[in-house]
Formats: structure tokens, sequence, C-alpha cells
């Protein structure tokens, strides 16, 4: 086990659901003293440790203070169990790890020693608890309502500024109000607030921690350190600025008389910058998506499938992904044999990697996204196709079918969000413990294509 701990991985989030879905079913984790039932339980503990953010029932009112406690446990252990857990195997048991399991570690985590798997862990640790103490008392002025009118207490208030600032920098969607942040759509504050939180969480942690580097900025100042940052951390923050950029530009001509009607200017650009950042990987949402317009409806498959960043709180196929697949089809396009970008090779195994990543996810959707059709055979096409994409991204928006789920139908959806969850990183975790190179090579041919 300690020498494939692909099982591993995949068991403690078994695990984490098994028992989250266990403690939703006491009496004490819902407001009227029964427990969830076990597909609701279930449901809900998927979706929360695998930082989606669907949920079949109103999880503010639904569940007691003792249950949005569980809730808000399996999102910090979701969020950021995966990369912690491999780290920690690396450090705990990097003795009895075989090479190739090494190397592939080292490659994902983007460290190469020891002591940089220490250093990486102590970052996590204390960037996670800074960025949502931080995210907590910005988002506590503004929530002094509970969702049906009432004042908060202070106690109460300081909950819900933790909860929703967990929720956020761990990309998981789960909030406490039934309209998830509509009510905020145009609150500076709020909009601010979270989407940093969210940009943060999903940009991962190897980025966060290169651009904390005060000696780089210091030495380069603010124009040369940027040339001084690792690629990864360039390509992860153009690609993640381009598609925030291009998603709210998007949103804002593309939903203009759909789900932005009849806000006031303000609200309206606050709402497509909100959505824009969201929709890829948190699943909060600022406005009615039953309104969105079809056009808008498929760039947001796409933005849903893409995700975030390797590294941190969000799912996808991820932005590196998409970027190297990028730049490989402007090799093609100019017939180069070596993809480069920003003046670096990209190696060969990487290349492959990528485009295997995102062959087998969408073969993994278009598999799951086919059986919730065969499922929900009442509910409209689009809305189920909509509800596969988010919970395979990781994402947790929704059109409002999720309550309207089958008990098979709910069945298929947890197994999208846990494949969504797991599905890149352990293939490339998987790709990496392949076979060692082979010393020979076969003759050369060619083949038609297109």
């Amino acid at each position: 086990m300690l020498r494939r701990p692909l099982p591993l991985l995949c068991l403690s989030f078994l695990l984490t659901i098994a028992l989250g879905s266990l403690a939703l079913m006491f009496p004490a984790a819902t407001r009227d003293g029964q427990g969830a039932p076990f597909l609701v339980a279930l449901f809900t503990a998927t979706s929360a440790s695998c930082v989606t953010g669907l949920s079949v029932v109103d999880t503010g009112s639904y569940f007691s203070s003792f249950g949005h406690w569980v809730i808000l446990g399996l999102i910090q252990v979701g969020g950021l169990g995966l990369m912690t857990l491999t780290t920690t195997l690396a450090l705990a048991f990097r003795s009895q790890l075989s090479a190739r399991t090494r190397g592939a570690m080292q490659e994902i985590l983007e460290e190469e020693t020891v002591q940089g798997f220490q250093g990486l862990l102590y970052s996590m640790s204390l960037i996670t608890v800074t960025l949502e103490a931080l995210g907590a008392l910005a988002l506590y002025p503004s929530l002094e309502l509970a969702p049906d009118g009432r004042v908060l207490t202070t106690s109460e208030r300081a909950f819900s500024a933790l909860f929703h600032s967990v929720s956020a920098f761990c990309n998981a969607g789960f909030g406490l109000y039934p309209d998830s942040f509509v009510r905020f759509a145009g609150h500076p504050g709020v909009n601010l607030t979270v989407m940093a939180l969210i940009t943060l969480g999903g940009v991962g942690f190897p980025v966060v921690t290169s651009l904390l580097d005060w000696e780089l900025w210091r030495e380069r100042g603010p124009r040369r350190g940027w040339l001084f940052l690792p690629v990864h951390t360039r390509v992860v923050l153009l690609t993640s600025a381009a598609l925030a950029a291009g998603g709210a530009l998007a949103w804002l001509v593309l939903e203009w008389n759909h789900s932005l009607a009849g806000l006031p200017w303000g609200e309206r650009l606050w709402a497509s910058f909100f959505q824009s950042v969201s929709l890829r990987t948190a699943g909060f949402n600022s406005v009615d998506l039953a309104k969105l317009g079809t056009p808008m409806l498929l760039l947001s498959l796409v933005l849903m499938f893409i995700g975030g960043s390797p590294g941190g709180t969000a799912g996808g196929v991820k932005t590196t992904t998409v970027a190297v697949l990028a730049f490989t089809f402007r090799a093609l396009l100019h017939n180069r044999s070596e993809v480069d970008i920003m003046g670096r090779s990209v190696p060969p195994a990487t290349v492959y990697r990528a485009c295997a990543v995102a062959l087998i996810s969408f073969g993994l959707l278009f598999v799951l996204a086919f059986l919730l059709f065969a499922a929900e055979p009442h509910l409209p096409f689009r809305d189920v196709l909509f509800e596969a994409v988010s919970a395979f991204g990781t994402v947790g928006v929704t059109t409002g079918v999720t309550p309207q789920l089958s008990s098979v139908g709910r069945l298929v959806v947890c197994a999208l969000m846990f494949v969504g969850r797991l599905g890149p990183f352990t293939l490339a975790l998987a790709v990496g413990l392949s076979k060692a190179r082979a010393s020979y090579s076969y003759p050369s041919t060619k083949i038609v294509v297109g």
C-alpha cells in the first residue's frame, strides 16, 4: 500500500465521505432532530468532501449547527486533504516508496527534496489558516442578517463568516443562504473578498508560495521579479486572468437580457466578474442560473471543465493542461517539433500527460453523463448536462434540478463528484508511476489523420 499510494488516496476520501455521511445521519445534525436520510447524508458528505457544493436540500435551513460544523470540517479536509495527504506520505514513508513513486510525487508537488516537502506542508498550513481567518474577518461586517431576516448573534455571525470563508478558499461553494450570494450581487466587500479567496485557493499553493517570495521582489523589483517567477506560476496566472476576464466580458454581453436583466449597471458588472471567477470551480452564484441563456450555458460548460490550477483546491482538468494543449496546437500550426512556453521547452512527457488528462477526463464525463441522462429522462437535457459538468468539475452550480434528482441520479452525481475530484490528480500520478522508459524504439510509420 505504501509503495502504491493511489489506493490510499482514494480510500482516504471514501473513508472521509463515509464518516461524514454517518455524522450527518445523527439526529443532532438536522433541525428537525430526525437526522438526514442516507442518500441525503451521502450526497451532502460527498459534495462537501469533494468541494463541489451541490446539495439536494437547503444547507442553511435543513442542517443544525452541528450539521454545519460537520459540513465545514468535510470541506476543509476535502479541500486540502489531497495535497496534504500526498505531502505527508512523501515525508512519512519516503524510505518505503519506490523510486518511481517518489519521482511522481516530486513532480506533482513541484519539490525535489525532503526539506522541500516539509516546507510545502508548513506553507500550506500557514497560508490556509491565515487566508481563511482574514477572509472571515473581511466578511464578518457584511453578514449581519440570517436568511430569514433576523439579526444574527455575535457567535452566529462569526460562524457564518468562517463558514463562507472556508467554503470560498476551498472552492466548495457551500453557503448558508438559500440563494447563495444573490442578495450580495452589488456588495463590493463581499464580492471582492469571496473572489479573492476563490482565486487564491484555485491557483494552487506552489503559485501562492512563489508569489510570497519577498526576497525575489526586493532584489528584482516588480517588473523584473515577474520574469524570474517559475514558468508554471506565470502560466497559471496568465491563463487564469485570461479566463476570468474573457468569462466576465462574455457573461456581461451574453447575459445582459437574461440572468442580468433587471439589475442596475453596477450590479451587472459585479455579477459578471463574480460568476466568471466562481463558475470555473467555486460554485457560488450571485444571479439566478435558471435564467441562463443557451450561449452562455455552453460557454459555462467549457469553463467548468477547465476548472482551476494544480496544487490547490480547485477541480477540472486544470488551467495548465489547457495551456499546454494550446501551445501544442500552436507548435503544430508552425510545424515545430517541440512545444515551447515563455522561452522554455515543454518535455514530451508533459504534453502526453496533458493529452491523457484531457481525453480521459472527457471520456469519464461522457460515460457518467450518459448514465445521468438515462436516470433522469424527465429532466430537460440542458439542465442535466449542466449538472453533470458542474459535478465533474467540482463546481457546484446548478440550474435548480439537484433536489429533483432520483435516487439513482443522486448516486451518479456522487460518482461524478468523486471521480472529478480525484481523477486528474490521480491520473497524473498514475502516469508518473508507469513502467520505466524502454531502451528501444520501433520503426516509424505514417498514419493519415484528420
